[in-house]
């Protein structure tokens, strides 16, 4: 076989192909046997027909077809094999000359991993903004475990305030006409600004159980529904109950009721948890800047393409969130503020592709590797997220893209782990420590970590899953 490389751009590579015309007829005829013992042909047993019978049952083109599925994919790992390429596109395959007698010609271009020139990355030093808990944290995390034992009661004999919580009927109107889904029973609603719609809340403070009233808003112009976006609706309200939100005291009774023997007890424990947490931000504030500042002194020039391609991805777990949280993707798409959100995933997208082609040459220059037993934790938490039976585990560990992306994840720890080993951190004080809400039992905080990219491998392995069962 003969194979002449061109390079265009960054790293962009064209493989010529020519394979010698006797492999080619060998290979024709290796398919035209395979198909042989697939297809029904009267009057012979699988296997048995002559090729010219079996041309002309399926045509030419078809055994073509199969000959090239079969062969092409072996001559392109030789030559990538040979010329050492680290291919990232799948190929475009053109000018394919495929005739029996002659050599078989055909062009493959793909994209290949850019040259990375690390930096010293053994020698990192960074000064860490630590992250401490405020002085109120304690205070906090126990009025978040008090609210999740709050109730909502019935109050009487009084008018609506903000804050409350009322039920209520309505029917909605736009142009003296109800609107599809425009009615509702029994609407329960907090009466805080900028539910529901603009000034809606507003107008049901100072009510009381049993009022019948009319309240009039605007659907927002970027209403998800256009045939009222924009449009003034008329309400007709029936205020059919107030309730009022009552959270327990924080005290010994609070404390049995969410497992603990008093309250003392329940202090240590959010105690602990909030030092957990913020042990765990530290953590992630020191990989983080590690792998930035590891990134930021390695040479590489990064194609568009990978960029844009990256960009794209960022921009499809956006639609993703949007859509699962019931909002319109398409309405989003056509408001002007959407090339300019657009745009701005750029940077990130830059961002993301260098860190993972930088880990990627550290990697390969530490020869750093994995093993099953690494990866069994990650099969074992993702059996737990699914809920996955023995018999579907085996299948699901089994199947290729699990294992990819487990290992990819692995493997990412691991070098991160390294990095970080090697670095010299230095903990500064940090002037925005008191803007992060540390919370316990239950209520979020926040985590240096890529939440994106996070709920891609989650849909991944859900994908997978469907595909192992």
């Amino acid at each position: 076989m003969k194979v002449t490389l061109e390079r265009e751009g960054k790293n962009v590579v064209k493989l010529n192909f020519e394979l010698e015309s006797e492999k080619l007829t060998k290979a024709y005829e290796q398919a035209c046997r395979q198909i042989g013992k697939q297809v029904r042909i009267h009057g012979f047993r699988p296997g048995k027909a002559p090729r010219m019978v079996i041309e002309k049952n399926v045509g030419t083109d078809y055994i073509k077809n199969e000959t090239l599925q079969n062969l092409v994919p072996e001559l392109l790992n030789e030559a990538l094999f040979k010329e050492n390429l680290d291919i990232i596109t799948q190929p475009e395959y053109s000018n394919i000359e495929f005739n029996l007698g002659e050599p078989l010609k055909f062009e493959a271009k793909f994209e290949v991993r850019p040259e990375v020139k690390l930096g010293d990355y053994k020698s990192i030093q960074v000064n860490v903004p630590e992250v401490t808990l405020p002085e109120d944290a304690m205070e906090r995390a126990l009025k978040n475990v008090a609210e999740t034992r709050s109730e909502l009661k019935a109050v009487e004999g009084r008018e609506t305030q903000m804050g409350d919580t009322v039920v209520f009927d309505f029917e909605c109107k736009v142009d003296g006409k109800v609107i599809e889904g425009g009615k509702a029973e029994s609407m329960v609603m907090e009466l805080k600004e900028g539910s529901f719609l603009p000034g809606f809340c507003e107008q049901l403070v100072g009510k009381k159980a049993k009022d019948e009233f009319q309240v009039k808003a605007t659907f927002p112009e970027t209403y998800q529904r256009k045939e009222v976006a924009g449009k003034e609706a008329e309400f007709d309200v029936k205020l059919k109950e107030i309730r009022l939100k009552e959270t327990p005291a924080i005290d010994d009774e609070l404390a049995k009721a969410v497992g603990y023997e008093n309250l003392e007890a329940l202090k240590e424990s959010v105690k602990a948890e909030l030092e957990e947490v913020v042990k765990q931000e530290n953590e992630a504030r020191a990989q983080r800047m590690v792998v930035e500042a590891v990134a930021h002194c390695a040479e590489v020039e990064i194609p568009d393409t990978m960029v844009e391609r990256e960009r794209d991805l960022l921009m499809q777990q956006m639609q993703r969130h949007m859509e699962s949280q019931g909002q319109d993707w398409e309405g989003f798409a056509s408001n002007p503020e959407f090339e300019s959100v657009k745009a701005s995933k750029l940077e990130e997208a830059r961002m993301r592709v260098l860190t993972s082609l930088v880990l990627g040459a550290v990697v390969r220059e530490e020869k750093l590797t994995i093993s099953d037993e690494e990866m069994g934790p990650y099969y074992a938490q993702l059996a737990m997220q699914y809920n996955l039976q023995p018999e579907q585990y085996e299948r699901f560990t089994r199947n290729e893209e699990v294992r990819r992306q487990v290992a990819e994840e692995v493997l990412t720890g691991k070098v991160v782990e390294f990095l970080v080993s090697q670095a010299k951190i230095s903990y500064v004080p940090d002037e925005c420590t008191e803007d992060h809400d540390h919370s316990a039992h239950g209520h979020g905080h926040s985590h240096a970590k890529e939440e994106g990219k996070s709920e891609e491998k989650k849909a991944d392995a859900k994908k997978a899953k469907k595909k192992a069962e």
